[in-house]
This record gives C-alpha cells, sequence and structure tokens, in this order.
C-alpha cells in the first residue's frame, strides 16, 4: 500500500505542476525570477561579483495569487485553462512560491509552493489534499524535478481509492 501511495503521490505531484502551467512555462517563469532577484538582490556590480565569489544565496516569495486574482505576468504567459486550475488548486484565496537563488553554477533555482488539488471531482465534498512541493531548476533550459513531497493526508487507503479515479479521468484528458 505504502508504494503505491507514493506512486499516487508523485504523480498528483506532477500532474498538478503541469496542469498549473509551471512545467510547460518553467523557462519564462525562472527567467522572471531571475530578473526580479537580481534587481532586487544584486543592483550592483559589487554586489554581483561578490555573490558569485562568496557563495550565498538569495530568496525571494512571489505571489502568484492574491485575492483570487493573478499575478499579471502570469495572465500574459498561461493559458486560460492553465490559470483556471492554479486559481483551483489555491486554498486559500493565496498562491505563494518562494524561490530561492543559489550562486553554485551554472543556475540552481529552488521553488517551494503549497498546492491544495482536489482529487474527488466526483462528488459534492471535495477531498483536497495539502502538496508542499520542492522543485529543482539546474538550468532555463532544464526539466523541472520534483525533489519533496510533503502532505496531510492521513488516510492512505481512500487516498489511493479516490487517486484511482482521478487519475482513469485525467488520463482521458
Amino acid at each position: 500500500m505504502t508504494d503505491l501511495y507514493s506512486a499516487y503521490l508523485d504523480y498528483l505531484a506532477a500532474l498538478c505542476v503541469k496542469r498549473c502551467g509551471l512545467t510547460p512555462h518553467s523557462k519564462e517563469l525562472a527567467q522572471y525570477f531571475e530578473q526580479v532577484l537580481i534587481q532586487n538582490h544584486l543592483q550592483s556590480t559589487k554586489k554581483r561579483e561578490e555573490f558569485e565569489r562568496e557563495g550565498w544565496s538569495i530568496v525571494e516569495t512571489f505571489t502568484l495569487v492574491d485575492e483570487h486574482k493573478i499575478d499579471p505576468f502570469l495572465k500574459g504567459l498561461l493559458s486560460i485553462v492553465e490559470i483556471q486550475n492554479l486559481l483551483e488548486q489555491t486554498d486559500s484565496k493565496q498562491q505563494l512560491i518562494t524561490v530561492n537563488r543559489s550562486c553554485k553554477p551554472p543556475y540552481p533555482q529552488t521553488w517551494s509552493l503549497v498546492l491544495h488539488p482536489n482529487i474527488d471531482l466526483f462528488s459534492s465534498s471535495p477531498f483536497k489534499v495539502n502538496l508542499k512541493l520542492k522543485i529543482e531548476l539546474a538550468s532555463p533550459e532544464a526539466p523541472l524535478e520534483i525533489t519533496s513531497i510533503e502532505n496531510d493526508c492521513a488516510d492512505q487507503p481512500l487516498f489511493c481509492e479516490k487517486m484511482e479515479m482521478y487519475k482513469i479521468f485525467h488520463s482521458k484528458n
């Protein structure tokens, strides 16, 4: 059961990241995050040189969704379906993504975010799972890699039962 549970959790996380537009637009998102990080933290040549030489990290939290409104940058990037998926998986009116940019070559960025996918599409009582994801990006051209998944789902058999239907539903779409 634990292996199936882990496999379903991996599948759910990968599907969420894809459906919310993070996977298909990771290069554009990473470049945007990088640009803001540089503007906010590495404005001078001296700071940039120190950053590369000393090896510290810079961290920024971006608001993707606030009060059910999407960030203007994302409006020009994501499709309508991706925006809807992101809004649906935002449980608390706000969706934040924390970006940690380390100076180790060539370009590692780590993203942290929380998604709330509703995997009970077929009943009136939603079955929400809180997914805390850590995502790494080695370079703007590299594929996203989910490095850790935390969740609050205590009932593994029920989760697997719901995921079976969810997986069948999405494999047809």
